[in-house]
This record gives C-alpha cells, structure tokens and sequence, in this order.
C-alpha cells in the first residue's frame, strides 16, 4: 500500500465531455444495484449519461449487501458497495472506487440544532448506555445547547438491511473504541446490539429520524441535506469537533492508503487536523472476463463518464467527494480491466 498524496478534491471541477458510445456498445441497457450511500450520485450521473450516450443505465438502490449479492449471481451487470465482499465473492471481477465521502450523524432533538459527539459517546448512546438526552456526559462537551438538552429518552435508529455504511460505522467504532465493534454490514453484527428503530437503506434512516422525536442515527450527507435535518460535529482524532462537510471529508481521504485493488483503507484514529474521519469510499463492482462484451463495455464507458465528468462536476454540490489524484488513477486502471 502507499500514501495517497490528495487523494480527493472536494471542488475539483472539468470540463463537460460529451461521450457518444462507439458502434460495438450502442443501445444497449445495463442495470446495476446497491450501496443506497451513493444512490444520489448514481441518479445524477445517469441522468447526464443519458444526454450523452445511446446507452441506457438503471441503479436500484437496495443496500450494499444486496448489491454484492445481485453483482455475483450475475443479476445485474455491475453492483455498488461501501464495503468489499467478505465471503461469496465473484470470479473475474473488479473494484472501482467511484466517489467518496462523510457519514453524518443525524438527530432530531426539537430546539438543538448543534451538537458535539466522541466516539466514546457515539459508542454508549448506540449501545444504550447513555438512554437521555441530558445525560451529563452529553452536557459535559455541549456547553453551548446543555439547556436544551430534554430529558427525553435518546431513540436509536439502524440499519435494517445489510449496508456498506453500518459496515463502515462499525469499523469506524472498532478502531475508535473498541468493544464489541465489528465492521460488518448487519447492524447486530457490527455493534452487537439490536437496540433501537430499523430502517431500510440511507433514505430509510433519514425519512424515519425525520418522524421521530428524539432520534440519532448515521447515513449519507447527501440524504441528510436533502430532508434539512441537523448533524452533529465528531471529534477526529486531532481531538477537534469537525462537521462532515465534503472539504472535511476530503483532507482525511487525502492521508488514507490506498492497496492494489483500489481499497482505500482507513486509520480512524488518525490525526487529520481539519479531517473528518467517519468517512467511506463507495466502490462499483465491474466483470473483468464477461460473457457479454457489449455489455461490459458499456459499463466501462458509464465507469469512466462516472469518473472523468460527472462526479469532479458534481459530487461536491451534494455531499460527496470526487475521487482525484491517484485514486483517480487508480479507478482508471481498473476501469481498463473491464470487459
């Protein structure tokens, strides 16, 4: 592995190509599922493919464990993951990190529109150690809101499905805090805990913390923005209260390593100063020998519009990170094994 040196650029903005798809690939359809993280940014980029290209795209968001699963039993043409396979893992394929960015904490607490949480924190309230808002731990880094901080019980909200993001969470508390922590895609895997609301998928937990008083929960900035909820400052491992701002995002990404296979592998408890550590890479998963050349061509071709067009355009305007540097030139080379 080596030092990825700006891995990402959070305003990174090219020029518009406009690709037409060469004759061998034209017209064709190809359909891909998963990571509901990065959900937001495959809508956007297939809507500017679709203005560029006789192709035809579709991504269901379903969840990264559904999404690896659709990918190796050949259900769909490429699959979309926060995390990488652990088991069950296809013949002739690659990883192609596509975007990046931060998982917010999300709350609903009426009258608190800032917040300061710890990892330690983060660990007792979605363990049920900590069950009150008012709890003088929340209070003792809170200063500025303790007032109004109810004495309300903390209502816990989790992935229901398999997810990249809860596999990324647990990850993020495993190497933080430790315990019983696991990076895992189900959530009583992860935490070791079922505690709490279920929700399916990103937008699940956003449309739930919504509805429900007193809730805390973790998703994709992109859908936190969208519903206008509030998200908490963590502290990094520099001891600073960071918002998971793209920019944020982008200076921890920026000193994370990267492996042979596009991985980008976190040390959470790095010190970034400005850096928001809570943060993941969303990979597109892609056949490297197919029984459908035309096909995998295309998906090459929407691959490389994903990297070189669409995300350095717009992944910032709404919460995620354009891959640049050499993890740009890492996802390139990637994308080249596509066939």
């Amino acid at each position: 592995m080596r030092k990825i040196s700006g891995i990402l650029a959070a305003s990174a903005l090219v020029a518009s190509i406009t690709l037409v798809a060469p004759a061998a690939y034209a017209n064709e359809t190809i359909t891909g599922s998963g990571s509901s993280y990065m959900n937001s940014m495959q809508q956007t980029c297939i809507a500017g493919y679709s203005a560029a290209s006789t192709n035809k795209v579709t991504y269901t968001s379903k969840g990264s464990g559904t999404g690896k699963t659709e990918f190796a039993n050949g259900s769909t043409q490429f699959g979309g993951s926060d995390s990488l396979y652990s088991s069950d893992q296809p013949a002739n394929f690659t990883y192609v990190p596509l975007v990046g960015g931060p998982i917010a904490i999300v709350f609903n607490v009426s009258g608190v529109k800032t917040l300061n949480l710890t990892p330690k924190l983060l660990d007792e309230i979605f363990t049920a150690k900590i069950t009150k808002w008012n709890d003088a731990k929340i209070k003792a880094v809170n200063a500025a809101v303790a007032s109004k901080l109810p004495n309300k019980a903390i209502q816990v909200v989790f992935r229901s499905d398999t997810s990249g993001t809860t596999n990324n969470f647990g990850n993020y508390m495993k190497q933080t805090v430790g315990g019983s922590w696991k990076a895992a895609d189900a959530w009583a895997d992860a935490s070791g805990s079922t505690k709490g609301t279920g929700a399916s998928k990103n937008s699940g937990i956003v449309t739930t913390v919504k509805g429900l008083a007193n809730s805390i929960s973790y998703a994709d900035l992109a859908d936190v923005m969208t519903a206008g909820l509030s998200y908490a400052s963590l502290q990094n491992g520099a001891g600073q209260y960071i918002k998971p701002t793209v920019s944020a995002s982008a200076k921890f990404l920026g000193a994370s390593t990267l492996s042979s296979n596009g991985e980008v592998v976190f040390d959470y408890k790095k010190k970034v100063t400005g850096g928001y550590n809570l943060t993941l890479v969303a990979y597109g998963m892609a056949p490297t020998k197919s029984a459908f050349a035309s096909k995998a061509a295309a998906v090459k071709d929407y691959f490389t519009y994903f990297i070189n067009t669409c995300a350095p355009k717009e992944a910032a305007k709404t919460g995620y990170v354009a891959v640049s540097g050499k993890l740009k030139t890492k996802a390139l080379e990637l994308i080249a094994k596509i066939k």
